[in-house]
């Protein structure tokens, strides 16, 4: 087997997206039965973890309080590859999760990350469409208060930009 194949099922390996084929060989085939790996595995989401709990708190919290933590940062991991840089991490992470399929994810995504750019100096303005109300959901996650279920509905859009005093800006459209 040539090098860039045995990194790649080794790579495989640790993303938890190869699986050994009978033909494989004796090392790949010993990697993926070791304790090593699973402690390999352990440490990396542990650390994204870490890094995604100080560069996106409130996305962090909204997928804790969720129960989809687990599942959206294996999900990371498996299908992105992760610069090393944490700078680069928390980005990559909300991009990831701005197309969720819980619209409430995408849009505290959308905004963490618009919020993110824009502190860092980006000049462009963000608008981010919210279906609740979203000065209760941002208030809880901020201070990690659980969300109560009764979110009212509604049709907001939340602008960011470093024009505005506070950087963002909370607007009903209703």
């Amino acid at each position: 087997m040539d090098l860039a194949t045995h990194q790649r099922k080794l790579l495989g390996l640790i993303r938890s997206t190869y699986q050994v084929c009978p033909n494989d060989d004796a090392y790949i085939h010993a990697v993926a039965q070791s304790q090593d790996l699973i402690e390999a595995r352990r440490n990396i989401f542990l650390w994204r973890i870490y890094v995604l709990e100080r560069t996106c708190p409130l996305t962090l919290r909204l997928l804790k309080g969720r129960g989809l933590l687990e599942e959206a940062v294996s999900a990371f991991i498996a299908e992105h590859n992760i610069s090393p840089f944490r700078e680069t991490q928390g980005p990559a992470f909300l991009d990831m999760l701005s197309s969720h399929t819980d619209q409430l994810i995408a849009s505290v995504a959308q905004f963490e990350l618009a919020l993110m750019k824009v502190r860092q100096g980006d000049s462009s303005s963000y608008t981010i469409s919210w279906d609740v109300e979203p000065h209760n959901i941002l208030y809880s996650l901020a201070k990690d208060i659980p969300i109560t279920d009764e979110v009212p509905k509604g049709v907001y859009h939340i602008l960011v930009s470093s024009e505005l005093p506070s950087l963002f800006q909370i607007v009903c459209l209703e």
